[in-house]
């Protein structure tokens, strides 16, 4: 279906679980399907990149609004950038 698992250090929500506890074992980025291409940041952030063109990102968010959704609020659940512009059709 597309989606996603991530695992490991969580504190800034960069797993996109809707939490912020450590996983030890994949659990899914919330209500994450259709990713066509995902990218990590060293900063506790992830993106992904989906099959309808929009892109949504999740995790730390406090150094400039590093998700794109015009804050600076940390998103530990997948948000999307730029109120779900498309980026590729």
């Amino acid at each position: 279906n597309g989606g996603i698992a991530c695992w490991g250090f969580n504190n800034y929500g960069q797993l996109g679980d809707g939490t912020t506890v450590l996983r030890t074992a994949p659990v899914a980025v919330s209500g994450l399907t259709g990713v066509m291409a995902l990218s990590l940041g060293s900063g506790g952030q992830g993106c992904a990149l989906k099959s309808d063109g929009s892109a949504a990102c999740w995790g730390d968010n406090s150094s400039g609004g590093q998700i794109g959704d015009g804050t600076s609020v940390k998103r530990p659940a997948p948000t999307l950038v730029s109120g779900g512009a498309i980026f590729w059709k």
